[in-house]
């Protein structure tokens, strides 16, 4: 007696769908790729500042660095003068300068620089002595020492 056996079809898989939806996809992006050129063409069109003008150079700062002096290790004898120090440039400075030297520099710009381990109070008396020197405009940054 002979088994069962199914009947021979053909069972790939058609593809004609994948393939319409390959081309949808393809003609979905040349559009969306079309309008995105046409967009930046747009921006070309803005309107221009006639009185705009780009610096060449940033204006002159002047840098003011508050410099924690670090304590000695042990056995070794801690050297004389404050615990800080106050650099204009790379001049150490008083604090009772700062108000002299912002007023001699009064066009330049104040970069002042401190050290992570000064305290606030200690910044507070140097920005006094900057305002009392006539500079209201001061960029703060931190001044990295070695460990």
């Amino acid at each position: 007696m002979k088994g069962w056996e199914p009947e021979e079809t053909n069972d790939s898989p058609d593809l004609t769908p994948m393939i319409d939806v390959v081309f949808l996809l393809i003609v979905f992006f040349l559009v969306v790729a079309q309008r995105m050129s046409e967009q930046y063409v747009e921006i070309e069109q803005f309107a221009v500042a006639k009185r705009a003008e780009v610096k060449e150079e940033p204006p002159t700062r002047t840098i003011l660095s508050i410099y924690h002096v670090p304590s000695p290790k042990e056995g070794v004898p801690r050297p004389k003068g404050p615990a800080i120090k106050y650099f204009w440039g790379d001049r150490e400075i008083m604090i009772n300068e700062i108000a002299a030297k912002v007023t001699e520099f009064q066009k330049q710009k104040v970069l002042l620089r401190v050290d992570k381990r000064i305290t606030h109070d200690i910044v507070q008396s140097v920005l006094g002595q900057i305002l009392a020197g006539g500079q209201i405009d001061v960029i703060f940054g931190v001044y990295k020492t070695p460990e």
